[in-house]
């Protein structure tokens, strides 16, 4: 393509997005705040708030992977069992239902037990977005988990702290791996209709992660926290998603330790004339997605 041709379609292009991002100067509109604040956000200054998390697993009779979660001076303390979010295969996850478009952010950080950083392998903790299914060990059915989130943690490799970001689309999961710090770090999730925008926040400043388009995901979603460790001790149960879920590995080398210092929520809309489709779009800079979700 010659640089003359290559012109013209950018800028028929950029023709064809700007209506559907609608803004009328250089300054893009900022998402605007709706209604009161769901009671999603927890900062975790009342232990008696972890019980209004819905723990997935306890609440539609499977084995808990849950080893523990408990209030610390004020940080919630997440323990699995050996488990892992992956196609077919789930952890433990407390969350809560939210309706329409939101922001939902963390302070993470993945520990071990009793170190710092994990010592087995896919042990991290974040945030999730899942579609609803009240599904139990007797109604399950393959090919039917629909979910996103971002964590941290370790993956593959224990010396080499990551964010791991993660779509599945009828039980089939896409992740990509990226560098992350140790210890405390700041992730959200931005839903506004059916884009996803995956947020990591570093040297104080928000930076877009990851886009997602997801047009199967319903209205009302399950918005919470994800812990998870140790996948390589499941040994045969990889290929057996029903047995992994039903089982509650007690044998392996869990080691992690999830603290959450809080979890921020607020509701989103889009200023009249915006498509909401177009923020994943790479064509769309970063700076105005973060400028029209502002974290």
């Amino acid at each position: 393509m010659t640089a003359r041709l290559r012109r013209t379609f950018l800028a028929s292009a950029l023709c064809a997005l700007a209506p559907a991002l609608a803004v009328a100067d250089d300054t893009p509109k900022r998402v605007s705040l709706q209604g009161p604040a769901a009671s999603i956000g927890d900062e975790f200054d009342n232990a008696d708030t972890l019980a209004t998390w819905t723990s997935f697993e306890a609440a539609h009779g499977w084995p808990d992977h849950l080893r523990s979660a408990k209030v610390v001076d004020g940080v919630l303390e997440i323990e699995p069992w050996t488990s892992g979010w992956y196609a077919e295969f789930h952890a433990p996850f407390l969350h809560r239902e939210v309706s329409g478009d939101f922001l939902v952010t963390a302070r993470i950080a993945a520990n071990g037990l009793e170190g710092e950083t994990p010592t087995s392998t896919w042990s991290l903790a974040g945030l999730m977005v899942r579609e609803p299914r009240a599904v139990t060990p007797a109604t399950w059915e393959p090919r039917a988990e629909n979910w996103l989130f971002i964590t941290t943690g370790v993956a593959d490799r224990i010396d080499v702290p990551v964010y791991e970001s993660k779509t599945t689309v009828n039980s089939r999961s896409n992740l990509k791996l990226r560098p992350a710090p140790t210890g405390w770090v700041e992730v959200g999730i931005a839903r506004l209709g059916p884009s996803f925008i995956l947020l990591v926040k570093e040297d104080g400043k928000w930076r877009v992660h990851e886009r997602f388009f997801r047009m199967d995901l319903p209205r009302t979603v399950q918005v919470g926290l994800v812990a998870y460790t140790d996948w390589d001790s499941a040994g045969e149960l990889q290929s057996d998603p029903h047995r992994f879920n039903t089982t509650v590995m007690k044998h392996g080398k869990p080691d992690l330790k999830a603290r959450v210092d809080w979890v921020r929520y607020k509701p989103l809309r889009m200023a009249p004339g915006q498509d909401p489709r177009a923020l994943t779009d790479h064509a769309v800079p970063e700076a105005d997605v973060l400028a029209l979700l502002d974290p």
